[in-house]
């Protein structure tokens, strides 16, 4: 994974004269003691609500590291949040949510069948899409309540892991075997076979197999995801 850069959240809490985007710019990097830093916007939006209150995202990168910055301005201020006691919560975490959607929306509705692993087919229950990754101890934890979840849900599982090659290959594992099962009694037994910490396998998997899933992870990672299990209601990539 991409190594991130860090900065000290109290730099969020200064002021700029005018917040422009060269000056928000100018003021990071006067801020930010770090060789060769490159600080860009890359969108900036009105916030519902806030009369001239902006909510601006910026690319922050030393040339080998790169991190996004998402700030809140208006008049001469900057925040790293705005709580709202209407909406009842983050404006950031929903901007960025709602932003987070979109591109993996996109994403999904291209989304290659043999990268899905589905769960459960019935329509009147919500679906759910977990992003996940056999070695995640929290992925485990969320697979052990896997028949209880189902009661209420459909699943479509796509594996973007995280860990070492062993994850990679246990997810073509997963995908190959799922694909010949018959039912989801037997999908929920291979999962539950490769999601086990002390499984053993003679398999041989190939380079190209497990590029195939570095790729699906580098994907959705891409779109913003930052960890897993990462769920989403699929209603809201389809719209």
């Amino acid at each position: 994974m991409k190594k991130h850069i860090l900065w000290l959240v109290s730099l969020l809490y200064t002021s700029v004269f005018a917040a422009t985007d060269a000056q928000i710019i100018q003021h990071f990097k006067s801020t930010i003691q770090v060789p060769n830093i490159n600080i860009e916007v890359i969108s900036r939006k009105s916030v519902d609500g806030i009369a001239g209150m902006d909510f601006v995202t910026l690319n922050l990168s030393d040339g080998s590291r790169a991190q996004k910055l998402s700030i809140f301005t208006k008049d001469d201020l900057i925040f790293p949040d705005v709580i709202s006691i209407k909406q009842g919560g983050s404006i950031k975490d929903m901007m960025e949510n709602a932003e987070l959607q979109k591109k993996m929306s996109v994403l999904y509705k291209k989304e290659d069948k043999k990268n899905i692993v589905s769960l459960g087919n019935d329509p009147k229950k919500e679906t759910l899409v977990v992003f996940t990754d056999p070695e995640c101890p929290y992925c485990r934890q969320e697979l052990a309540q896997i028949e209880e979840r189902l009661a209420t849900n459909n699943i479509k599982l796509i594996f973007t892991p995280v860990h070492e090659r062993s994850s990679l290959e246990k997810s073509v594992l997963i995908y190959n075997e799922t694909a010949k099962a018959k039912s989801d009694a037997e999908k929920i037994t291979i999962l539950k076979k490769y999601y086990d910490e002390n499984v053993k396998y003679d398999q041989k998997i190939s380079d190209a197999e497990v590029q195939r899933i570095e790729d699906l992870k580098l994907k959705y990672f891409g779109a913003g995801i930052k960890g897993v299990p990462f769920m989403v209601r699929e209603k809201e990539l389809l719209k």
